[in-house]
């Protein structure tokens, strides 16, 4: 059986690994890995059989075997299952309640392996235990639902029965046990990393399909040029700007050895550092501190490291990925691989006090008993940079509040609470102030009446406010519930692949959800909703004549709609009149267009620029910088929405399983954003987008009070900036500046801002 294969060291039978006890916990008819002893919930411990639980109660198993590929009828494709399993991964036991698991077990020095995890999706659950095996305890923390953490113990029994103690603050989860001496290391060790390969991979026949595009290309080092010292430490320093990604295979450039780091900033700014790291050899004990840079203190510069992942170039592309720069990592110390190059991540946060002017300080790298200091060099300005009240920042979200409205116990409500807390003020520290979300109700009963629970709504709505978000709200509503009370349990499918036109009673059904929900949001004192029925309509001659229909009878609830969909489309135009927001993936139509028609009549247009979001390997960094800051600018778009700030298909941390690459940010067991370098790549572009409008601002008020000379020179210089633009209706790769030329534009504006303050 290919699944029960899928590394050769597990085929072999019981007794292989000497004295070693392997348990593979699950139900009693779930496939059970070959070599394994089977513990399901009933098993208790008895001396006859060697092993088994303290107590049968309040034990659950679950099983969740994913082997094939998945039809996804909705989408008319097939796709790959969101994991992969094997017969330890496929099935798990779940406990609320304190419990232990006993093995007899020879005296003496042990080794122990316990797994944890799920591949049954129990979203809405939050894990957080205690593993405890003779005097040692470590603690697992993951949201439930296809993810896995190993622990292991080195303990000496003295008696003849060992104890896995497993102590839930939520719940806890087990697979499997493995017992061994030393006697058995090396097996063990191959065991186990065949097993890892898998459960934190994909199967070998399945990765086989996969092919890895080459590397891109680099220029060729020349160590004979790299300083004496830097080869004996075995290690060079280097510097790139951070729009510039970093690969494994990136070697510096001569002139970019032994770098000094120079960034300005205003006070409140937030402002990345990036330094690489050339291995010669392998790196151990690696770590990296910051001492003060003047007002901003050493110990709240925030230090990450860049990770590299196998991505897909797209997200929806199968069996073809590269290795790319993708998390930034928290860590304490790392061991590096020689002959590869390392990105490390610091962002300084200047504080609102600072006061204007030239500060000194250093990073300080370690490894390999070796030290390097980088010098750096921040220069506060004088500049109090504004936010544009006309323009929104947003982004699609999938709130944690969701699950916390679900959850069944009380740890894990306040996780999802929590993990919801951190992100928004992750996006308020990104400059985004704006999230979807979802009004969902069930269609009309047969009295007429719509049953809706609004706790998890109204969680979000508080929490927005919390934040100091803005509206409007996109909010999407129960389309396709509707259709199928109206067309026999038929779906529309996915961007109305599979629509047929219903009949008028739908679309009247339709006006008075809208109504429904717009007189709950007055009830209650919400904010204004954007009324989003269906996502990414397709271009069919039924799906135009649907939308348009649909998007008529929502606006008679007297509502503004929003649409994903782009207005250049002729087969769109029948909707035109009836769409108060048109977003579109590209910035397009042109500047001069959408601003004569927002002018003219109640319409806006947004941009959902998913070319620097989900749809890429997270490489286009400079691409969103340009998009979120002087691409916005020339645009004349209104607000910015990308597809999304996290979303987790299997995995979060394997971008091949699943039916698409996982994407954006991640997170840490308990909750606290990871990003990406294209999310600081967001805050950049649109910082640069308040230096921009603090410019232009400066200027109008100049005029106002008759300083004309000095506002038209500040004019002239954001011409140069503005004329120096190659526009674009979508920022990604090609035809952009040089990565050095995004602060060069930046220190630009911000001269003119100082120049015309001076003036005053």
């Amino acid at each position: 059986m290919r699944w029960l294969l899928v590394f050769s060291v597990l085929t072999l039978m019981s007794g292989a690994y000497g004295e070693a006890l392997l348990y593979d916990m699950g139900a009693e008819d779930s496939a059970l890995m070959q070599g394994f002893q089977r513990v399901t919930e009933e098993d208790v411990y008895s001396a006859q059989r060697g092993f088994g639980w303290d107590k049968a109660e309040g034990l659950r198993t679950y099983v969740a075997a994913y082997k094939d590929p998945i039809e996804n009828k909705s989408a008319g494709r097939t796709d790959p299952p969101p994991i992969y399993t094997n017969a330890l991964t496929e099935d798990c036991i779940v406990g609320e309640r304190p419990r232990a698991f006993r093995v007899r077990a020879p005296q003496g020095d042990l080794r122990v392996y316990v797994l944890c995890g799920t591949s049954y999706n129990l979203r809405n659950q939050y894990f957080d235990f205690t593993v405890g095996v003779g005097g040692e305890q470590t603690r697992v923390r993951f949201e439930g639902g296809y993810q896995f953490r190993n622990r292991r113990f080195a303990v000496r029994a003295a008696g003849d029965t060992l104890t896995i103690a497993l102590d839930p603050r939520s719940k806890w989860v087990i697979n499997a046990v493995m017992v061994w001496t030393g006697a058995d290391d090396e097996r063990m060790k191959e065991m186990i990393e065949g097993l890892h390969e898998q459960m934190y991979g994909l199967p070998r026949e399945v990765m086989a399909k996969w092919k890895e595009d080459p590397p891109p290309l680099t220029v060729a080092l020349d160590k004979d040029r790299v300083p004496a010292q830097d080869m004996a430490r075995g290690f060079a320093i280097f510097h790139k700007p951070y729009v510039e990604c970093v690969y494994p295979n990136t070697n510096p450039y001569t002139h970019e050895l032994d770098p000094q780091l120079r960034i300005f900033a205003s006070p409140g700014e937030y402002e990345p550092l990036t330094f690489s790291v050339r291995a010669f050899e392998p790196l151990q004990d690696v770590t990296v501190s910051t001492q003060d840079i003047g007002p901003v203190k050493g110990d709240t510069v925030d230090v990450r490291h860049v990770r590299y992942m196998r991505a897909r170039p797209n997200y929806r592309t199968y069996e073809r990925f590269r290795v790319v720069p993708d998390v930034l990592e928290k860590f304490d110390r790392l061991s590096l691989p020689a002959e590869h190059t390392h990105r490390f991540w610091l962002t300084v946060n200047v504080p609102k006090t600072a006061e204007p002017g030239l500060y000194a300080g250093a990073i300080v790298f370690h490894a390999n008993g070796h030290t390097r200091e980088l010098p750096v060099r921040l220069r506060v300005l004088n500049i109090e940079l504004r936010e544009d009240p006309d323009k929104v920042y947003g982004i699609y979200y999938r709130d944690p509040l969701d699950r916390w409205a679900s959850a069944d116990d009380e740890v894990s409500k306040a996780y999802f609470r929590r993990k919801s807390q951190l992100e928004h003020a992750d996006m308020v520290a990104h400059g985004t102030r704006n999230v979807t979300m979802s009004a969902w109700c069930k269609p009309e009963d047969d009295q007429g009446n719509y049953t809706a629970d609004w706790t998890a709504l109204q969680a979000k709505l508080d929490m927005a406010r919390e934040y100091d978000f803005k509206p409007p709200y996109v909010m999407s509503i129960n389309t396709g519930g509707v259709y199928r009370k109206h067309m026999n349990n038929e779906s529309y499918g996915s961007h109305l692949r599979s629509v047929k036109v219903p009949p008028q009673a739908f679309f009247d059904e339709m006006t008075r959800m809208a109504a429904f929900v717009e007189a709950e949001r007055v009830k209650y004192g919400w904010p204004e909703f954007l009324y989003y029925p269906v996502d990414e309509p397709g271009t069919s001659a039924a799906a135009v004549e649907f939308m348009t229909r649909l998007l008529e009878a929502i606006r008679k609830a007297g509502v503004k709609t929003y649409v994903t969909a782009d207005p250049v489309r002729e087969a769109f135009e029948p909707m035109r009149p009836f769409v108060n927001v048109w977003c579109c993936q590209p910035f397009n139509p042109q500047r001069e267009v959408i601003l004569k028609d927002m002018a003219e009549r109640d319409v806006q247009y947004w941009c959902y620029p998913n070319h620097v979001n989900g749809e890429n390997d997270h490489t286009p960094v400079a691409g969103a910088r340009m998009t979120y800051g002087f691409g916005l600018w020339r645009s004349g778009f209104r607000a910015l929405i990308p597809w999304i700030y996290q979303a987790n298909i299997g995995d979060p941390f394997n971008y091949l399983d699943g039916s698409a690459q996982d994407f954006f940010n991640r997170s840490e067991p308990e909750g606290t954003p990871v990003p990406v370098a294209m999310w600081e790549a967001y805050r950049e572009g649109y910082d640069d987008y308040r230096y921009v409008y603090t410019l232009e601002s400066l200027i109008r008020e100049a005029r106002q009070a008759g300083r004309r000379e000095a506002a038209d020179q500040a004019e002239k210089q954001l011409q140069y900036v503005w004329e120096a633009i190659r526009v674009q209706t979508k920022y990604k790769y090609d035809d952009l500046w040089a990565p050095e030329e995004f602060d060069v534009y930046r220190w630009l504006i911000a001269g003119a801002i100082l120049k015309l303050q001076g003036s005053a």
